[in-house]
């Protein structure tokens, strides 16, 4: 099938008024609307329709991508794209900025999923990071969520999150029908962690704690498609990405490392 024959949007979530890539191919969407009373102009506000808008402090950019995927049009057929990036992170590269539907044209029909160049944390898997920077206890009740109510989707678990790299910030591109098979995977078990874990106590910062699974879980499901054959390593074409704000990579690294030798957990993002 031609390129143009496909209907794709990458949704752009913001939580504040930030300069984004426009045009037909990005929809910006402001996540977490319901909990604010004015919506910057050129966002689409994510609590219409169906919707999870009020849960943005747990979500993060999800809510965007939720409203998305039960609110636009035609969006989960195998003759359309949706994708995710954020406000400050886009596929693309600082010197020519985000890619344009010219970039990935060539891609639509080819390829089905479309993932950020891999994280690579050198001295922790993923899991470790994720237990060094955050705690273990959510993660663990994830594992125990996945045990309950996907059990063929263990050896994904522990499999993806035992490696050192990973395609973070829950940024992707992928037919619709593979989007529609992952986030009905994916809200199925953080609706069901969050019921677990709830967030009494938590600060602003831990209460986040789905959303940064979710990336973890991206890397689980992928593994699974690739086991089980629902995905071929050919069917997933790897983009570069970039920040649009300050580079933190020291600051984040030495964050890494207190975290893992010194047991200093995370209390901002970078």
């Amino acid at each position: 099938m031609e390129s143009s024959k496909f209907n794709i949007r990458i949704i752009v979530a913001s939580h504040k008024e930030a300069d984004v890539p426009h045009g037909d191919m990005y929809l910006p969407v402001f996540a977490g609307s319901s909990l604010h009373e004015k919506i910057p102009a050129g966002f689409t506000a994510d609590n219409t329709g169906e919707n999870i808008s009020f849960l943005n402090p747990l979500y993060s950019e999800l809510t965007a991508l939720y409203w998305a995927w039960k609110n636009l049009p035609g969006i989960t057929g195998e003759d359309s794209y949706l994708g995710l990036v954020h406000y400050r992170r886009l596929f693309g590269n600082r010197h020519k900025g985000a890619v344009t539907y010219e970039d990935i044209a060539g891609y639509l029909g080819r390829k089905k999923v479309l993932v950020p160049r891999a994280r690579n944390y050198v001295v922790d898997t993923l899991k470790a990071h994720y237990c060094h920077t955050h705690g273990s206890m959510t993660l663990d009740e994830c594992g125990r969520v996945i045990a309950d109510l996907h059990p063929n989707y263990l050896k994904s678990f522990d499999d993806a999150l035992s490696r050192s790299s990973g395609y973070m910030f829950n940024m992707m591109i992928m037919r619709g029908d593979l989007m529609d098979k992952y986030l009905t995977w994916l809200f199925d078990i953080l609706y069901e962690l969050t019921l677990r874990v709830g967030s009494n106590g938590m600060d602003d910062y831990d209460k986040r704690y789905p959303g940064r699974i979710s990336e973890l879980l991206f890397n689980v499901w992928l593994d699974h498609e690739l086991k089980t054959g629902g995905l071929k390593h050919h069917d997933i074409k790897v983009l570069p990405w970039y920040s649009t704000t300050e580079d933190k990579t020291a600051e984040k690294a030495k964050a890494m490392l207190r975290a893992k030798f010194k047991g200093e957990k995370y209390h901002n993002s970078f």
